[in-house]
């Protein structure tokens, strides 16, 4: 039995034209000619018959008498054959190697499948997709076509399209396979709502006269997009998707995610980027200095991370804002708005407890670790947001997309930045990376994460990983705390600096001048 989870392998397109017989000849009884003319339903429409033959110079003149021989077929001018009346007509009115015959195999020959037109092929393989899981997976909801149908009836036969476009979904196997099935995503937020919430109404209806079906041509006309939604929407869209959770895929949080249409935008990982990049063409202009890749680093601001100023509690935060050349401010906003906006647009305002918890817990890791050194950059936040897709993989792990493949993209990056960061120590003799801080994010974005983030559906074991979560967090950040007040160690940390502020700016300028610390 195949589950909504695995992704039904699809034949190309080329491949699945039903092949038809090498002649007319190859046409021994009724119901090679019937399985090749029928729509899939039993019946075949007199109206349409000709636009589905491949004209030919071989088969001009047959098309309009076999129009005519199924006109006669229909005794009652319904407009339509049905099984039943084709199968009496044929054997009891044709004789063998009469000319009807002959027209109506000659048509047959030339019948074309239902092939999906270029555009419409994704949408056909994602109906193609829930087609499969209906079988694969039989419930007593689904179509049962004895009832319209005699049993003799052997759909195996028809067209490879037209078996698919004629098959009928009861709306719960279609919200059950929207729910949870992975060829969902590949169609428009959009459309998916709009089949769930059909999907809802439909049994809300309790309908038992069979009318509730749903067909392929109503499913194509859900999820065809008439009008051209923002591509950039669309992306941000799908990779909220894919951070939320497969079972938490409901219709509330779809049309959620389809409703945040990128305005309002999220605003958090929008205005802190806005403000390190102000903040950064303020200081380089103040600094009035040519500003590199690497530099410099306006260590005068009273928003720096400053050693002997420690006592100014406020720069364990604000040194986030401060960056040390255009190179450490792009790969800082480039991380975290591509990691962060998707988090946000889920997640929503817990982002900031994430980011702010990643600063926070960086400086007092980097201050520990390297007493006597600045601090300057967003990393810590960065790598909180960052790490706290972990803490969406714990919480969710059963229920994520492709779970394993997030997993490996997650330690390759830390494997990368583990692995530079002991290059780095051991080969710099003078590193100006706060590997500590990025480290004390990283930590901060995996506890806090597993803290706030959101999880639909909590388990036992996850509300105590989140109590471990808390009182580990929380007592890591007091004992750093602590440790920056109480340690007792008196040469450890630099002495602090009651000067004013003003003066810092002097030493700067000495330093930029002649490399060296001013004297005093």
């Amino acid at each position: 039995m195949t589950s909504a989870e695995e992704e039904i392998p699809l034949i190309p397109m080329e491949e699945k034209e039903s092949k038809p017989p090498k002649s007319v000849e190859g046409f021994s009884d009724w119901r090679d000619v019937w399985y090749r003319l029928d729509e899939g339903r039993g019946k075949v429409n007199l109206e349409n018959f000709q636009n589905r033959i491949r004209c030919t110079a071989n088969n001009h003149q047959a098309i309009p008498k076999a129009v005519q021989v199924l006109q006669a077929v229909d005794r009652t001018g319904k407009g339509y054959v049905e099984y039943g009346e084709f199968k009496d007509y044929y054997e009891n009115e044709l004789q063998q190697g009469s000319w009807e015959r002959g027209v109506l195999a000659r048509v047959a020959l030339d019948i074309q499948d239902l092939t999906p037109q270029p555009e419409e092929e994704v949408v056909f393989r994602a109906w193609e997709n829930l087609v499969n899981y209906v079988k694969e997976s039989p419930s007593p909801s689904d179509f049962k076509w004895t009832w319209i149908l005699p049993r003799e009836y052997a759909r195996d036969c028809l067209l490879y399209y037209v078996s698919y476009r004629s098959e009928l979904v009861h709306p719960s196997r279609l919200s059950e396979w929207l729910m949870n099935a992975q060829a969902v995503d590949n169609l428009p937020n959009r459309a998916v709502i709009d089949l769930l919430e059909k999907c809802q109404a439909t049994i809300r209806r309790a309908d038992t006269n069979r009318d509730g079906y749903i067909e392929y041509d109503e499913f194509l006309r859900f999820v065809r997009v008439k009008h051209a939604k923002l591509r950039g929407a669309t992306v941000l869209r799908r990779g909220a998707l894919a951070v939320l959770p497969r079972n938490a895929k409901s219709l509330e949080n779809r049309r959620y995610i389809e409703e945040y249409s990128c305005w309002p935008p999220p605003l958090f990982m929008l205005l802190i980027t806005l403000s390190e990049i102000i903040t950064f063409i303020i200081y380089a202009v103040d600094m009035k200095l040519p500003t590199t890749g690497s530099g410099p680093c306006p260590t005068y601001s009273p928003l720096v991370f400053n050693p002997r100023r420690r006592y100014q509690a406020w720069r364990f935060i604000t040194y986030a804002l401060i960056h040390s050349g255009w190179v450490h401010l792009v790969n800082n906003i480039l991380v975290q708005l591509l990691l962060g906006l998707l988090l946000e647009m889920v997640h929503s305002w817990r982002i900031i407890l994430i980011y702010i918890a990643g600063v926070a817990a960086g400086a007092l890791a980097n201050s520990l670790y390297m007493p006597s050194f600045y601090l300057a950059g967003a990393s810590g936040g960065v790598y909180a947001v960052e790490y706290a897709h972990i803490s969406n993989l714990i919480l969710n792990w059963s229920s994520m997309e492709y779970p394993l493949v997030q997993l490996l993209m997650i330690l390759v990056v830390m494997g990368m930045d583990l692995g530079y960061a002991i290059w780095d120590t051991y080969t710099s003799e003078a590193t100006a990376t706060g590997h500590m801080a990025h480290f004390g994010g990283a930590v901060a974005g995996v506890l806090v994460g597993v803290l706030v983030l959101r999880n639909l559906e909590v388990e036992r074991w996850e509300k105590y990983c989140r109590w471990v979560s808390l009182g580990l967090f929380g007592a890591l950040m007091l004992c750093g705390v602590l440790l920056q007040i109480l340690l007792p160690m008196p040469e450890y940390f630099p002495e602090n600096d009651w000067s004013p502020m003003a003066e810092d700016r002097e030493e700067w300028e000495h330093q930029q001048m002649w490399g060296l610390p001013k004297p005093g």
